[in-house]
């Protein structure tokens, strides 16, 4: 379910962590389905820092529903962990120094030219306009490093960063 505020769209998810993955994989999620058995046994084995799915270009943002948006000028995905409003959330996340953050490297993802974020529950197949968001991003690889962050008093999100990889 999407929510706009000034031009950003907000997901939610029914309790279930978000995934992130190249929008040409998409349709081979199958969510409920099946797959979502993964992300259930990576969650019940302790995997809360996002993780990527064995043998799928799939990326599982940790184990937290929290509301997310993504902030394509600056590479980030955002989830809000608290703040006064969403204004105030994105505010913060929009002039907070990124250098001084300590990131955790994380997984890396494929990406076609297209990345989207959405429920893992959900199957690709089943993925609305409003029940994910797209990202255009350039095609080959990026890792997902991330962070939690106070962002302001009053003003906390799990920030989640995209890295593009070079081949060396």
């Amino acid at each position: 379910m999407g929510q706009t505020t000034e031009g950003h769209r907000w997901l939610e998810t029914d309790g279930g962590p978000f995934l992130l993955t190249s929008a040409s994989t998409l349709n081979s999620w199958t969510g409920y389905e099946g797959d979502y058995d993964l992300v259930i046994d990576a969650t019940d084995a302790g995997n809360s820092l996002p993780y990527a799915v064995a043998g799928r270009n799939v990326v599982v943002l940790g184990d937290e529903p929290l509301r997310t948006t993504i902030l394509e000028s600056r590479h980030l995905i955002v989830q809000w962990i608290y703040a006064n409003s969403e204004d105030d959330i994105l505010v913060n996340a929009s002039e907070f120094d990124l250098d001084s953050i300590e990131w955790r490297e994380g997984p890396v993802l494929e990406s076609d030219g297209a990345l989207v974020l959405m429920d893992s529950a959900i199957p690709g197949a089943e993925a609305t306009e409003e029940s994910k968001l797209v990202w255009q991003w350039q095609a080959g690889r990026a890792r997902l490093d991330s962070a939690e962050v106070p962002l302001a008093p009053h003003c906390a999100a799990k920030l989640h960063r995209l890295v593009p990889m070079t081949e060396s």
